[in-house]
């Protein structure tokens, strides 16, 4: 039987991810979990708290310091939900628009950098293997499809 474990590379390809992010987007003056709020608000348009605490796994006190933050550098817009005054709908400023254009900026640069090695095909079937493996998480723990694989 394989001994190597797959879940520790993934593990070490995170390390050098979050190190690689954190340095660079320090110019952008955000942090590696505000970048991922912003990610998400922006793939949504518009949506509530609760739906970033569920999709990005994250602790709702975390969360609160995180949009407080991010509202306080201008970079989200908090307003109340018309249909249900209790919430509030986050969505992004033009400054939140431009860090998370930047940020894919800064993905594809990591991505070109850590699959320089492999051929076009190469890249295409791991791609291909992620998302599999993403759809397939994401399928059983409740079926949402997370909208980076459509």
């Amino acid at each position: 039987m394989n001994k190597e474990s797959f879940a520790f590379y993934i593990a070490i390809l995170r390390k050098y991810f979050v190190s690689y992010c954190t340095e660079k987007i320090s110019d952008l003056g955000v942090t590696y979990s505000q970048l991922f709020v912003l990610i998400y608000i922006s793939k949504k348009k518009e949506c509530s708290s609760k739906e970033i605490v569920e999709y990005l796994k994250l602790d709702a006190g975390q969360l609160n310091r995180t949009l407080a933050k991010l509202l306080e550098k201008d970079l989200i817009i908090q307003r109340k939900n018309s249909n249900d005054r209790r919430f509030n709908i986050l969505s992004l400023t033009k400054n939140g628009i431009k860090i998370v254009e930047e940020s894919h900026k800064l993905f594809y640069s990591w991505d070109e950098q850590v699959l320089s090695d492999l051929d076009d095909d190469s890249r295409q079937e791991l791609m291909n293997l992620m998302k599999k493996l993403v759809f397939n998480l994401n399928e059983k723990n409740g079926g949402k499809q997370n909208e980076q694989i459509k």
